[in-house]
């Protein structure tokens, strides 16, 4: 199994929820990316609690951005890897990974080939020619796999609509995660914040293509219409400065909480009245799918895959465009009316644990995995 980097993320909580669930006796599983990050410490602890051993390798060449250089030092050391192990199957996530993997594995006669897309590494943002290069590189790997699997039908369409999917090489299979931990309370003791404050909350990597600084904006002006509230970042990444300064700049030092990257994220969530994602693009976002699980309203950009998880007024609100106060006028309907949160708290819980259940999502793995 390959991925390009190891930080935390969305696509790296579904391959550590694959690697340690899949059946141990039926898969013995090599993880290959780059060294360092919070998935490698996942996983091995997994073997330190007594669990599966993985056999882990880091590839230090890879990188997100196109690099010719590392970018044939990475396809060369894959190519290396499956030739000489001679895998079943290999199944690669995210851009990076998932175009050099796939061609390695074609070269190398490994027979099972999968990818999954978490999102398309190609989007308006980027230069026209880049678009190009990227579609065509993902044309070409498209047709030497067995299956591309996509995360959202708005994925499989768009990829079939583009040329990068062939029909009978694409099928769909939701993210899924374990239901919410039980504890509650830990978050406001830890920040004291009284239980009569609504708590917003954003659970991200601060990057591109999330929106930190937005939300923080939107924040403001919740405040500047005189609603009481805190609100609470979980994550880390190349943003963070920005984002302190713009709360510095706002004056929000005592409203706003920058808690950095946390293991324990989804505790924390319990203690959110209301959880944002803001987006310029996105895939299936597990943790839209973390805050229903915790009965959570969300509130979030539409875009990718996520009109299949929030049903628009019913458990949650979605925006058009990166509209301050379009992202506000949602928030504060529902600091208002605290039935309305936790109506749509309900439905959300009940849509994440008919539709977004890791064990429905590693069964469907699973069967793919033993088709013929």
């Amino acid at each position: 199994m390959g991925i390009t980097l190891s930080e935390m993320g969305e696509a790296q909580k579904v391959v550590y929820d694959l690697i340690s669930s899949l059946p141990e006796d039926r898969y013995d599983i090599t993880l290959a990316t780059y060294p360092g990050g919070e998935l490698i410490q996942w996983i091995k602890d997994l073997e330190t609690q007594g669990g599966k051993r993985v056999r882990i390798i880091g590839i230090p060449q890879l990188r997100r951005e196109i690099s010719p250089f590392y970018d044939i030092s990475t396809f060369c050391k894959l190519y290396g890897l499956m030739k000489k192990e001679r895998y079943d199957i290999a199944h690669f996530h995210s851009s990076k990974m998932g175009i050099l993997g796939r061609l390695a594995a074609f070269m190398a006669g490994v027979p099972k080939i999968y990818f999954t897309v978490h999102g398309w590494g190609i989007n308006e943002y980027q230069p026209g020619w880049l678009q190009k290069i990227l579609g065509l590189a993902e044309k070409v790997a498209g047709r030497r796999c067995t299956m591309c699997l996509c995360v959202s039908h708005h994925h499989m369409d768009k990829g079939l609509r583009m040329g990068w999917l062939l029909p009978d090489r694409a099928r769909v299979i939701y993210n899924g995660i374990d239901p919410a931990p039980t504890l509650r309370g830990k978050l406001r003791r830890e920040l004291n914040i009284q239980e009569d404050i609504p708590v917003i909350g954003t659970v991200m990597r601060l990057r591109e293509p999330k929106q930190p600084v937005y939300t923080i904006r939107v924040f403001n002006e919740i405040l500047r219409r005189g609603h009481r509230a805190k609100l609470v970042i979980v994550g880390d990444g190349p943003m963070n400065e920005d984002c302190r300064q713009v709360i510095q700049q706002l004056g929000l030092d005592n409203d706003v909480y920058m808690l950095g990257t946390r293991a324990d994220a989804r505790e924390l969530m319990n203690d959110m009245d209301i959880v944002t994602m803001f987006s310029k693009w996105e895939g299936l976002p597990i943790v839209l799918i973390e805050a229903m699980f915790a009965g959570k309203p969300v509130i979030s950009s539409q875009v990718g895959g996520i009109p299949e998880i929030i049903d628009h007024g019913t458990n949650g609100y979605m925006i058009t465009d990166l509209n301050i106060h379009q992202g506000a006028d949602y928030i504060c309907l529902l600091l208002d009316d605290k039935d309305l949160r936790t109506r749509m708290g309900e439905a959300g819980r009940k849509k994440a644990t008919e539709h977004f259940s890791k064990d429905r999502m590693v069964a469907a793995y699973d069967r793919i995995y033993r088709e013929a």
